[in-house]
């Protein structure tokens, strides 16, 4: 991704310092002086006709690039955006607009124009950003336009950050709940998702596989193919903030893992296209940022607090409130006396099995939980629910990445991955190796030994740690 700049003034060249930013500028102009003068200042340069679409070939602007234009003449702007984009149709065009000048009504949905009055008072980068974004959703809108019944898909036990998401894209596609069903192949189930759902009124349908035939394009969000096995490989759309999975297909993708929040990437789509946000929605988002973030304190990134803080003066505090302290059901007390009776700490990592579970969220429940234990810096946490092994990593995000980690140890086996603080792993039952009957201390080997970097070994007394050493993993 680079930034080029198309401009017979040296204005936005002094607005940009290629030498402060990451990702390579060209500056591209018809006038030889100027390009020297970019070239000081640390651009690389393209010079020639402005409206010949040969010199944007030369330039090597590409779909992926974000593109400024300062020709303070409208009549020139228009020839030059003519010549750009008969090269490079999905470019992302931002034109910064002189005083008295209005935006011409053929680019109007098309670029986003920035008046120069405002430089100073607007971050130049973040709104060629928005222009991007605004790109980026015009391309979503034209693949669900037509689309007689959509599919926003999230996991299969929904969690805030994937039902925020999903009310999100049905806002921006202007869709109801009988045009875009939000879906999961599982049911809400973690006693504060179960209230965020009831206070915000959001309906989740539970489908099969076979439901998959009721909708003409499918939307994942928060999440991707091969999380869960129903999931189909190929889909319309893709927004996650999780590590990309390599047997993702989708027609369009928006996947940006440095993200702390799927939540975020769709407040910055409701920004950059001046969508309405409505009370409703601005408390789902900010639930959804802050659940996934630990309330900014985990896997958190400028774009989440700049999200968080734009979300904050429109949500409803006295229902979050309520949503966030939802009272825990008895008949779970039994799996936590469980944990804390059982739990075992090698080192700094505290394990936990629970046994058979009723609920699959006691298990992220409880490794939350677990962090909070003097000297603790791991929290693993595993059940058996629904025939599968369940498996909850929790870290402080300062040594090496909890999503790597867990991969290493479990992907072998069934779904694996997350962040740098968080992660998960769910593993069929029939996945565990016979000789491994004691599922507690298979997980705590194969942790042990991923976390480690140990070499894999069988392990005699089903993986039994002796003493307080790194236990060894059945392979």
């Amino acid at each position: 991704m680079a930034v080029a700049v198309i401009s017979r003034t040296d204005f936005p060249a002094l607005l940009l310092d290629p030498r402060a930013n990451p990702e390579p500028m060209v500056f591209v102009t018809d006038d030889p002086a100027l390009a020297r003068m970019a070239r000081r200042r640390g651009f690389r340069t393209a010079t020639g006709e402005l409206t010949d679409p040969r010199l944007f070939r030369r330039a090597r602007i590409g779909p992926e690039d974000r593109v400024l234009f300062h020709l303070p003449r409208l009549t020139d702007l228009n020839r030059c955006l003519a010549a750009l984009l008969k090269v490079v149709p999905d470019a992302a065009v931002a034109a910064l607009l002189e005083p008295g000048r209005a935006a011409p009504r053929r680019w109007k949905e098309r670029v986003l124009f920035i008046p120069t009055g405002q430089i100073g008072t607007v971050c130049l980068r973040s709104e060629l950003e928005k222009a991007a974004t605004r790109r980026m959703l015009a391309g979503i809108r034209s693949l669900f336009e037509g689309a007689e019944k959509v599919l926003l898909l999230v996991q299969d036990d929904p969690d805030p950050d994937g039902l925020a998401s999903a009310l999100a894209l049905r806002a921006l596609l202007g869709r109801n709940r009988l045009t875009a069903v939000i879906g999961a192949f599982g049911a809400v189930t973690r006693p504060e998702n179960v209230a965020m759902v009831r206070l915000l009124d959001i309906q989740v349908e539970t489908i099969t596989p076979d439901d998959l035939e009721r909708f003409d394009r499918i939307a994942l969000l928060d999440v991707q193919p091969l999380h869960s096995p129903d999931i189909p490989l190929r889909v319309d759309l893709v927004i996650d903030h999780h590590p990309r999975r390599a047997q993702c297909r989708a027609r369009i993708s928006d996947i940006r893992p440095k993200y702390g929040a799927t939540s975020t990437i769709m407040t910055e789509y409701l920004l950059a296209s001046d969508t309405p946000i409505s009370q409703r929605l601005a408390t789902a988002l900010i639930y959804g940022i802050k659940t996934d973030t630990q309330l900014l304190g985990r896997d958190t990134t400028p774009m989440d607090v700049s999200a968080f803080a734009s979300l904050y003066p429109l949500a409803n505090h006295a229902l979050l409130r309520r949503i966030d302290r939802p009272q825990f059901p008895r008949r779970d007390l039994p799996s936590l006396s469980h944990a804390l009776n059982h739990a075992r700490i090698v080192d700094d990592i505290l394990f936990a099995h629970l046994g058979p579970l009723t609920r699959e969220d006691v298990v992220p429940f409880i490794a939350d939980f677990g962090l909070e234990v003097e000297a603790v810096e791991w929290s693993v946490v595993s059940g058996i629910y629904g025939g599968k092994l369940v498996i909850s990593v929790r870290s402080y995000g300062t040594g090496r990445s909890a999503g790597e980690v867990v991969k290493a140890a479990f992907e072998s086996f069934g779904s694996a991955g997350g962040h740098k603080a968080m992660a998960k792993a769910v593993i069929p039952l029939d996945n565990v190796p016979d000789e491994c009957v004691d599922h507690e201390t298979w997980v705590q080997g194969r942790f042990l030994n991923a976390l480690y970097q140990k070499a894999k070994t069988r392990c005699p007394d089903n993986g039994r740690a002796e003493g307080n050493g790194p236990a060894r993993a059945c392979s």
